[in-house]
């Protein structure tokens, strides 16, 4: 109920689109890995149908209607050729020519008639693992179906007109079809999962994530290390000074500042370093959050409580536990901070946001 409700609350398009657009390769990865797969699995299919195919033979014959038999054309179909097919005058005088080397039960499973268009064509088709006993089988139905022909009122004859000969089965190769359904339900699924993850609100992208999820105000961001190198951009100017005023407010207001994550500490120790690295506060006020030692300061001191989240990590469950259990002993989260931003991901973010304002000026 929880995550209907949140996803209720609304799901911020631009960021979703954003995440798309970032995890782009990965679902062409993941497409290219569906097709390979959807590939592979048809290539294994079709060798194994190889290694099993049957010999195939297929007779077609010319029934001549007695004249006044009209209705018979219509009796004479698909349906009627397959059943009488089976019966003591065509298959029962085909087992008497065949001998005791058959069984009549796997002869009958290894015919079948068809009606291809005009009822006075009739295909026989016979399918074995052995191609002399197709044979057999082909020629004894052919004699039966002769007697047959000439011993019932509706007919005055049914004749063989062409032979297609005795063939191993066809097996039709899929690959190109395969590889393309397999990518498409690959990333069908990536899609799916992106999207699905995205609305539960387990992740954070925006600090009006953090708000709306938790109900904090988050003071900034912080950039990933790996890409950083562009320091000194409007955006990220922009967050270290909007972070290092709402960390000043805290300074100012409290004696300690305990930085708080779901992670062990790990996240929250990168962000005391950045504050100590760049100069962002005064690093004294601010301590990792150890919850065996620091719960009982909380009501005694003026101690508060900031929530350190990652970036793009399913991390809502985990830090609102934290958070909870601060409140429950008494102490406040007064703000959180977002760390570890993708600056790719913010500026795909900040360019769809513009073109949307754009775009509705334009409206």
């Amino acid at each position: 109920m929880e995550e209907i409700e949140l996803m209720q609350q609304g799901v911020d398009s631009r960021a979703m689109l954003a995440t798309f657009i970032i995890k782009l390769p990965k679902l062409l990865i993941l497409a290219v890995a569906g097709a390979v797969l959807g590939s592979g699995l048809n290539l294994f299919v079709v060798l194994v149908k190889i290694q099993n195919r049957c010999y195939v033979s297929e007779t077609e014959y010319y029934v001549a209607f007695d004249k006044g038999q009209d209705d018979a054309r219509h009796w004479y179909n698909d349906f009627t050729w397959n059943d009488v097919l089976t019966t003591d005058g065509i298959l029962g005088r085909a087992m008497e020519l065949l001998g005791n080397g058959y069984e009549r039960s796997q002869v009958k499973e290894m015919i079948r008639a068809d009606i291809l268009s005009d009822v006075r064509y009739l295909t026989i088709t016979v399918k074995g693992q052995n191609a002399a006993q197709v044979a057999e089988i082909k020629d004894a139905l052919g004699t039966a179906l002769n007697e047959f022909g000439a011993t019932k009122e509706e007919f005055s004859s049914i004749e063989k007109i062409e032979d297609q000969g005795i063939v191993q089965e066809e097996i039709p190769y899929f690959v190109w079809r395969a590889a393309f359904l397999g990518a498409v339900i690959a990333a069908g699924i990536g899609v799916f999962v992106t999207a699905f993850c995205f609305c539960l609100g387990s992740v954070f992208y925006t600090k009006g994530d953090i708000m709306l999820r938790l109900g904090i105000p988050a003071y900034g961001m912080t950039f990933r290390e790996g890409h950083r190198n562009n320091g000194g951009n409007t955006m990220e100017l922009g967050q270290a000074k909007k972070l290092e005023a709402g960390l000043k407010r805290l300074t100012e207001n409290y004696s300690q500042i305990l930085l708080m994550d779901a992670s062990d500490g790990q996240d929250a120790a990168l962000l005391q370093q950045e504050i100590l690295d760049r100069g962002l506060s005064d690093a004294s006020y601010f301590q990792v959050y150890d919850a065996e030692k620091d719960i009982k300061r909380f009501g005694q001191d003026n101690t508060v409580v900031v929530a350190v989240i990652p970036f793009g990590k399913p991390y809502r469950e985990r830090i609102a536990d934290e958070i909870d259990y601060v409140r429950m002993h008494g102490g406040r989260v007064a703000a959180a901070v977002l760390t570890g931003a993708d600056r790719t991901w913010m500026r795909i973010y900040r360019g769809i946001s513009a073109a949307r304002k754009q775009g509705g000026r334009e409206g």
